[in-house]
């Protein structure tokens, strides 16, 4: 009881420092809401300070935001406290959309100046911030999973290193060679991921060969059509018959520290997935010993390469949609996107920056610049719709009994689709 009593009060005093601190915006300035890490502190203030010099009639303000960032957006969502602008990815629109607590900004998209910047953007950016008809938020950065690998683990069991044009048949080949056993014991897995429908390597996999979550127009669960359940049941074999990448169970037992662990730096799995932000943690402290290389994912018969964005949002309370919108516009315009180059392991929204040498020399490493590039050529949103995290949240308890052999595919199907709603 006393916890209980605790946790509502703490509750409170979180939601009146909220309001307190977002309640009032200045008449004289715009506030932005950014990701509060140090990493992201610190190129949203050279945004914000790069966009004051610039001499805007109502400069911006910036406010950090550290920890439990979605709650917080969440919660002035619901109470109306929204800062001007706020950073956001898919789900946070979806979310604070279904709210009305976005401003819609087709008043400034639906014009020929920002159809030539759309033109310039990569395929399909401002797609999943386009709700029911209303742009409500404009991509201002964008990331899409490759597959980073073990150049010694490959050499170590002769195994050709992937091509940019692989495919996923040759991706089951080569990870079964590279399963590495000692007295009767794994040492060497071909990868790790999770069998969940949030993880990148399954999305690819069962959409490349003809499933999907579901229909175009989201109505329709897709998740027990004969392609998807093939697909889950040929990817939950590679892992449970195959034994090309570990059981959540077995993982505890790599490492020092189970999941916390990166096992790729480990060298207990041959590839990793990750997208072009992964380089700056294979670079920290002087980099890894072993030799390494990144691939695109392998291709399928169909859409494999998925996107995400972060973006930009104006709220619907704002007093200044104007200077906010202005914000936004520098953002994502040339000056705003050259610092996106240059500071950023996330990709820029326009193509033309992503051929320069200042994006190709991040890091030392053209090569992974240039694979995480040409992946956007192709590449398509990742799949969302509202209710999507608690819906594959529920779905992911389904699936954890498949891997351990309480359950079938088919009835962990039938199980997801009747969780659809």
């Amino acid at each position: 009881m006393k916890r209980s009593i605790a946790l509502i009060i703490m509750l409170l005093l979180v939601s009146v420092a909220l309001l307190s601190g977002c309640g009032s915006q200045s008449k004289n300035e715009i506030t932005v809401m950014w990701w509060g890490d140090v990493y992201n502190y610190g190129f949203a203030k050279k945004l914000v300070d790069a966009y004051n010099a610039t001499s805007p009639a109502k400069p911006a303000k910036l406010m950090a935001i550290q920890g439990q960032y979605n709650y917080k957006l969440l919660t002035m969502a619901a109470s109306r406290t929204l800062p001007d602008v706020v950073l956001v990815t898919t789900p946070n629109v979806y979310d604070m959309g279904s709210r009305n607590a976005l401003l819609s900004l087709n008043k400034y998209t639906d014009t020929a100046e920002f159809a030539a910047m759309k033109k310039e953007m990569w395929p399909n950016l401002t797609d999943p911030f386009n709700v029911n008809g209303k742009q409500l938020a404009v991509p201002i950065w964008t990331w899409t999973p490759g597959v980073y690998y073990n150049k010694d683990l490959f050499d170590a069991a002769k195994v050709p290193y992937p091509s940019k044009n692989w495919t996923f048949k040759e991706f089951e080949e080569k990870a079964k060679k590279l399963v590495k056993k000692e007295n009767g014991k794994i040492k060497v897995y071909a990868y790790n991921a999770t069998f969940t429908l949030n993880d990148s390597l399954l999305l690819s996999y069962l959409y490349s060969h003809g499933g999907a979550f579901y229909t175009d127009d989201q109505k329709k669960c897709l998740i027990n059509s004969p392609a998807s359940m093939a697909a889950l049941k040929a990817f939950s074999d590679l892992r449970l018959k195959d034994h090309i990448a570990p059981k959540a169970a077995e993982e505890q037992g790599m490492g020092n520290s189970g999941r916390n662990t990166d096992f790729f730096q480990a060298q207990t799995v041959a590839m990793r997935i990750g997208g072009r932000d992964y380089l700056d943690v294979l670079r920290q402290r002087g980099g890894i010993k072993f030799k390494w290389g990144a691939a695109p994912m392998p291709k399928g018969d169909k859409p494999d390469f998925f996107q995400v964005a972060a973006a930009l949002s104006v709220s619907a309370t704002t007093k200044s949609p104007d200077d906010a919108w202005k914000f936004i516009s520098f953002v994502a315009g040339k000056e705003g996107q050259k610092l996106v180059t240059t500071d950023r392991s996330d990709v820029t929204i326009y193509k033309e920056l992503t051929y320069g040498k200042e994006f190709l020399d991040y890091q030392g490493r053209p090569d992974v610049s240039a694979v995480f590039r040409d992946m956007l050529l192709e590449a398509v949103p990742f799949p969302y719709r509202l209710g999507d995290n608690e819906w594959k949240t529920r779905a992911q308890d389904h699936l954890a009994l498949v891997e351990l052999g309480k359950m079938s595919i088919g009835d962990a199907c039938a199980k997801i689709v009747a969780d659809f709603k």
